[in-house]
């Protein structure tokens, strides 16, 4: 890669980001343009990675604007961007169907405008230079400006295009840099259309045609404006799989644990603990640190980017002396280059790759940092460096944060129940189980991962367990582990302030353990007390935002049925986790039959807690702010922090005396059945209910925002227009709620009719999109992993909720659904284009998606049915006779279709649970295991699709 110490800025008209993505990574390594601005990227929202990942860039790009009665196919603009080069995307006057993005960075202490653009052949000039000039013009704070595009304007004829551009570059005090052909047609018709306009200095200039990249030159352009040396990026982690193990078993075991069981008190004990597997590790792994190297693409190696220039020489040479001998040389060093190209990528995948297929970890890791890598930025802003102003940021909470003594001594001196909860301690064999059952290795405020408590865990174990025991025989939960690292992501691209950040905690990997053995204690007590409501689905077993839709959907056709439409209003809490009162949750535990010893455990876990924010700036160095107390809310990226906030949250329910209701974790649904004739009053008892939600939410120190808060009518078309007549007006707060014609609900989105129509479009669309990606790598993998990726990255995006849309199809949407697996199916076994996929299906044994959702609902009902769990769910079957589930011939129970009127109905669960359990065979009704009922069913329904014609 080309190192300068000046300000490089590239241009290509790509002609389709989608293909050619070798030659394009070798040419952008060649350069090493600081920005390369990219015309017709051929991208749509959401195309990334369609587009060639290059190392050590991110890309940003406008995809066409869709315009009714214009061109849709093409088009596009954006750029990449080295990183380091920090920058910002600025918004400019929306002119209609002009191609323009723009970006402003400082090189220097000069500020730079950079835009680039593009202009189709067939839009007039002038609108475009003028939206061009109104751009410009509105973006003030400038110092220079640089502007990249093809305009389709041949420099080299003089006509009135041509004096058309140059008044326009004249007018803005801009010189036009490019002086060679920029596009060649063919060997005869060379056109210059491509063109860099700046008011800065420059060194040189160069226009590099290279015909395999298609049919535009590429452009790079010296400027003499000298940059900021570039930031090495590196990271520091233990080298574990160096270690000596038998020299590290010998230090291990010479450590005298026993002595940390003498210490007076667990903030010790946990400190000393930490100070010796700190210091162990310190002697067998030392941290390194090492310098990130950007080769996402090694198959391109010096040899292959020496025969490329090899090539690029020869075809120079051909094009001046037109000789047929030196294009025939040309032509056999671009075959040459290619079949290298072919062969090194072959190599590289079936050494790397495809010998993985077994080792699910390194074959991910391989295909991430190399195929399937995405464009991400790396590292925040330089307006966002700050981390003492992030860190506030993070824990400034909007809404009340004080609660009443009334409502606090309320619930500390009443009992819900009789039953009683204690913490209790727990044995060597449940933290082994623990452990094994934790995931992350991301290191929290004590340094240790999870990995490394692992190669302990011969000589540690003992210590763990007794480390957890002392912490609930004293009720003390240690200091150390109630600091929280915070690592701010990005909600979007080019955050422009800390609202746009999403800050992520890490904990120390022991607390974690702990935390797990007080939660399954504390699950445990709360199931079998049923002291959470029925209608909560959130991080409970056997419930899911598929069985919370379900109920949902169930009920609004059920009412449907019956002539009614139903109004579904869904409420937002703002940052419910970050709000809760620790006061009024722990009188609330006391409530709840907790046993004074417990609740003080919990107060010591929620109080006295602590966060910084850590992030790598963008001069390569970590920056670190310093600690600031969290006074509110259960600790974010805590183990029992979802099951606090339900517990928290579970007397909302008592609010809510008409409408019918479903929560998941914080998301709160409430709906009501309703016809035009009492809409009035139907709105009015909505709104009651929605009052008293309010109430509830101020006296608990939650925030309902009503902006964020959305309403449906659902039902039938007449159903629908009649109720949207009549104008309903939702409330929260006193704020009307907005009706929408759909909205996403625990991640389906719902419209009116419930067919799920947009949602599978929207679902399929980035299944084919996914497709497309992996389409790259197709030549390079066999066909077992072609296999595993469909299903890991394209089929497994339409498994989501499958059990909740699967009845409600229409069957054009069924065949649609159905054309992404053809297509899986095509991609994985080079299927003919004319030959049907259902024969390579059936050797594979792979299920058609009809029959996917078939297995996946059946099995969600066998479940629903063996454990009578959710509840909600179970309570809407109707068996034939007196159902017991401990009858060892469940085939003998057939359930009763409920009556109806409407074909609506038959999408509904109750109506879907009875045709689907009672076409069961009873052999696999009678199942016991939840695993061999899958496995046996699936295995009946390839079968049958084998039996099919």
């Amino acid at each position: 890669m080309v190192k300068t110490k000046t300000f490089t800025i590239g241009h290509f008209n790509a002609g389709s980001l989608g293909t050619g993505h070798d030659e394009f990574i070798a040419v952008m390594e060649r350069y090493g343009a600081d920005i390369v601005s990219i015309n017709e990227t051929w991208l749509s929202v959401g195309e990334d990675q369609r587009a060639p990942v290059v190392s050590g860039y991110r890309l940003r790009h406008a995809p066409r604007l869709r315009v009714p009665g214009q061109r849709q196919r093409g088009g596009g603009v954006g750029f990449y961007i080295r990183d380091g080069v920090n920058v910002r995307v600025r918004s400019h006057p929306v002119a209609a169907n002009i191609e323009q993005m723009w970006l402003t960075c400082t090189v220097n202490s000069v500020k730079l405008l950079v835009g680039t653009a593009y202009r189709p052949p067939w839009q007039n000039l002038n609108s475009f230079l003028d939206a061009i000039t109104d751009t410009i013009t509105s973006l003030a704070g400038y110092d220079k400006i640089i502007l990249l595009g093809d305009f389709n304007v041949d420099i080299q004829n003089h006509d009135s295009y041509t004096q058309t551009f140059n008044e326009f570059v004249s007018s803005l005090s801009l010189n036009q840099l490019v002086t060679e052909p920029t596009h060649f047609a063919n060997d005869d018709s060379e056109t210059l259309i491509d063109v860099v306009c700046t008011d800065i200095e420059t060194r040189r200039t160069t226009v590099d045609y290279i015909p395999p990249l298609g049919r535009h030159a590429f452009i790079c352009v010296e400027l003499n404006l000298k940059k900021a040396k570039p930031k090495p990026r590196w990271i520091v982690y233990r080298p574990l799989q160096d270690i000596d193990i038998t020299q590290f078993g010998s230090d291990l075991n010479s450590i005298n644990w026993e002595d940390i069981k003498t210490l007076d008190n667990l903030n010790r004990m946990v400190d000393t603990f930490n100070d010796s597997v700190v210091r162990l590790f310190d002697l067998h792994a030392p941290e390194k640190r090492v310098l990130i190297k950007n080769n996402s693409h090694p198959w391109i190696t010096d040899t292959v980017k020496d025969m490329m220039e090899l090539r690029d020489a020869a075809h120079r040479k051909s094009r001046i002396t037109k000789s047929d001998t030196q294009k025939q040389s040309y032509l056999d060093l671009k075959r040459l280059v290619n079949c290298a190209i072919y062969n090194e990528k072959r190599a590289y995948f079936e050494h790397n790759i495809n010998k993985n297929i077994k080792n699910s970890a390194t074959l991910w890791k391989n295909l991430k940092n190399t195929a399937l890598r995405s464009h991400t930025e790396l590292g925040l802003p330089n307006h966002l460096q700050n981390p003492d102003k992030m860190n506030q940021h993070f824990l400034d909470l909007t809404g009340n944060s004080s609660v009443s003594e009334t409502d606090v001594n309320f619930y500390e001196s009443h009992k819900l129940g009789t039953s009683h909860f204690n913490l209790l301690t727990i044995h060597e064999e449940a933290v082994t189980k623990i452990i094994n059952d934790l995931k992350s290795n991301a290191r929290g405020a004590d340094n240790i991962a999870l990995n490394m408590i692992v190669l302990t865990l011969p000589r540690t174990l003992e210590i763990i367990t007794f480390l957890i025991n002392v912490s609930i025989k004293t009720s003390t939960f240690p200091d150390l582990w109630k600091i929280g690292i915070v690592r701010p992501i990005p909600k979007k691209e080019n955050p422009a302030s800390e609202n746009e950040l999403r800050p992520i905690t890490l904990l120390t990997c022991l607390s974690k353990i702990l935390e797990k053995a007080v939660n399954n204690q504390l699950t445990q007590y709360l199931e079998i007390n049923k002291i959470l409501p029925m209608v909560q689905s959130g991080f409970r077993k056997g419930r899911s935002t598929a069985t919370a839709l379900l109920s949902v959907v169930d009920d609004i056709l059920a009412s449907q049925d019956k002539g009614m439409g139903t109004l579904l209003t869904l409420l937002d809490f703002s940052r419910a986790f970050d709000t809760i009162n620790v006061s009024l949750l722990l009188a609330k535990l006391s409530y709840y039959g907790f046993e004074v010893s417990t609740i003080n455990w919990f107060r010591s876990y929620l109080t006295n807690r602590s966060q910084k924010v850590v992030f790598t700036g963008t001069h390569g160095k970590t920056l670190s702010s310093s600690l600031l107390p969290v006074t509110r809310g259960v600790p974010q990226g805590s183990i029992l922090g979802p099951i606090l906030f339900i517990l928290y949250s579970s007397d909302i329910i008592k609010c809510i005396k008409y409408c019918k209701y479903h929560i998941y974790a914080d998301d709160l649904q409430l709906y009501l059945d309703c016809s035009p004739e009492d809409c009035v009053d139907t709105v009015n008892k909505i709104n009651e209910d929605l009052e008293r939600i309010v109430d509830w939410s101020n006296k608990n120190c939650l925030v309902l925002n009503p902006t964020k808060s959305k309403f449906m009518i659902l039902g039938s078309k007449n159903q629908i227009q009649g109720i949207k007549d009549l104008n309903p007006d939702i409330k929260v707060n006193g704020t009307s709620v907005e009706e929408v014609t759909e909205a996403r609900n625990l991640g389906v989105l719902f419209e009116r009719n419930l067919r799920f129509e947009k949602h599978i479009l929207n679902v399929v669309r980035s299944c084919f999109y996914k497709l497309k990606v992996l389409y790259k790598i197709r030549p390079y993998i066999n066909e077992e992993l072609r296999i595993q990726l469909c299903e890991a990255l394209v089929l497994s995006r339409l498994n989501y909720a499958d059990t909740v849309y699967g009845p409600c199809l229409y069957a054009k949407t069924q065949s649609l659904i159905q054309r992404v697996q053809n297509a899986c199916a095509r991609f994985c076994f080079n299927v003919p284009p004319r030959a049907h996929v259902t024969p390579f299906l059936n050797k594979s044994n792979l299920l058609k998606l009809s029959s996917r959702r078939k297995l996946h609902f059946a099995t969600l009902l066998f479940s629903v049915v063996r454990n009578e769990t959710p509840e909600y769910l179970f309570m809407k079957l109707t068996w034939s006779r007196q159902f017991n589930k401990h009858n060892t011939r469940a085939s003998s129970y057939l359930l009763i279709t409920p009556k109806h009127s409407t074909a609506a109905f038959r999408c509904s669960f109750r109506y879907a649970s009875c045709k689907c359990w009672n076409n069961l065979p009873p052999p696999i009704r009678d199942l016991k295991k939840a695993s061999t009922f899958k496995q046996r069913l699936k295995l009946h329904l390839i079968t049958l699709q084998k039996l099919q014609p």
